[in-house]
């Protein structure tokens, strides 16, 4: 497989931290598929994805996009974050179109990429409606359009459905895997789930720093399960990574 993202060596210690939050780290990412990353609270899942994202420097190591390194956020990483950040004074359409409108893109050119996306994220209806007055899973489906808005290799989401109703959550889990499936994108997806890191991810990044092991990853043969097959190899499968975890 094709490396898209590498991290060699990652060390990230906070100033004024007894120790790092990230230490000697190492994680390939590979084009095109779905990793999804499981840990503690505190192990360093968000701390990982913000310096792959560019906004936090490491310590020492580097992370590399494409065999170059990552000096800081650009339009070629997209991140959904779990309060989705968007801007509440301006509506859907506006919201999703942001980033192209401040690359100083023409405004026939944002006019029909919005449109496009408003049809993949199935808010055609909704594009001159304000944020605010949008549901939960609404409007993290405008923070997914407008991380897609600029055309990522990579679009990340911290925790980005744990916010959410299990029915909604479920529904926005279609959202994510009919893109992925259609834009043909690198998915990197922090979650405290379990149930959500094995559905949504090929491959699933164990963070387990306090048992001496920064980062364990393991293929997924569940990926996608339909609920109705859950079975006692399933829920070993699960045990397993949750015996890893505490």
């Amino acid at each position: 497989m094709e490396k898209i993202i590498e991290v060699k060596d990652l060390t990230l210690t906070y100033p004024g931290a007894d120790k790092s939050t990230l230490d000697a780290l190492n994680l390939d990412i590979n084009r095109g598929e779905i990793m999804t990353v499981i840990g503690k609270s505190g192990c360093g899942k968000s701390t990982l994805l913000n310096t792959i994202a560019g906004y936090l420097q490491p310590t020492s190591g580097e992370v590399l996009l494409n065999g170059e390194p990552i000096t800081g956020p650009n339009w070629k990483l997209g991140v959904v974050f779990q309060n989705n950040a968007l801007y509440p004074w301006l509506n859907v359409s506006d919201n999703i179109g942001f980033g192209l409108k401040m690359r100083h893109f023409d405004k026939s050119k944002i006019e029909s990429r919005v449109s496009t996306l408003l049809d993949q994220v199935q808010l055609a209806d909704k594009k001159d409606d304000y944020v605010f007055s949008l549901s939960g899973g609404m409007r993290q489906r405008v923070a997914i359009a407008r991380a897609l808005a600029n055309q990522p290799q990579v679009v990340m989401f911290d925790e980005s459905f744990g916010a959410l109703d299990e029915f909604t959550r479920n529904d926005i889990h279609n959202v994510v895997l009919d893109l992925w499936k259609s834009l043909h994108l690198t998915f990197f997806i922090i979650t405290h789930d379990i149930d959500e890191a094995i559905k949504l991810g090929n491959r699933i990044a164990i963070m387990t720093p306090d048992k001496g092991i920064p980062i364990k990853v393991i293929d997924n043969p569940y990926f996608n399960i339909d609920s109705a097959k859950i079975d006692a190899e399933y829920m070993k499968y699960k045990n397993d990574i949750l015996e890893q975890i505490v």
